[in-house]
């Protein structure tokens, strides 16, 4: 079970997080997870079923439904990825993300779309026992460039527009 501490700029708020991944052999995925807010003890939750798919072509393609607590809604989603190596140990990378969402229970019918492009840098032993990685991206959708520092245990998100995110791996 994945746990951490997150704490951003927008809520202003500590929240406990898990996750925790079941996997099956023909790469279906299950995953749950929560957020319990230390400041008022609120609870949010998402479900997650997916098929993974390796198509050539790609380097993921994932096709899925999603309930999330806050919205209350089910939404079916299909997201791809394509990571292209820039060099040849595989630490520099750019990849494309892009997803598509519909609700259920909405209607009539209307996709959310979602894409970014981002570049990101592993530092192995960049301080004895100590990994980094750095990633600097745009989100299309947004229309915001964004940046992610990564240690072992921590990150850090940060944007042009000032929000920023620090998340603690237990």
């Amino acid at each position: 079970m994945e746990t951490s501490l997150r704490f951003d700029s927008t809520q202003r708020k500590l929240h406990l997080y898990a996750k925790e991944n079941f996997v099956s052999d023909d790469n279906v995925v299950l995953t749950v997870a929560g957020a319990l807010c230390t400041t008022d003890g609120s609870v949010k939750g998402r479900v997650q079923l997916r098929k993974k798919f390796f198509p050539q072509t790609l380097t993921r393609l994932d096709l899925g439904a999603l309930y999330t607590t806050d919205a209350d809604d089910i939404r079916y989603c299909m997201k791809a990825k394509k990571s292209v190596e820039l060099s040849d140990d595989g630490l520099l990378s750019l990849d494309f993300k892009g997803a598509c969402s519909v609700s259920a229970s909405r209607k009539p019918l209307r996709a959310d779309f979602t894409g970014c492009a981002e570049l990101s840098r592993k530092v192995f032993n960049f301080t004895e026992d100590q990994d980094l990685k750095l990633k600097i991206g745009y989100n299309a959708k947004d229309k915001v460039v964004y940046a992610q520092v990564r240690e072992n245990n921590w990150t850090l998100n940060m944007d042009v527009n000032g929000r920023w995110g620090i998340r603690y791996d237990l």
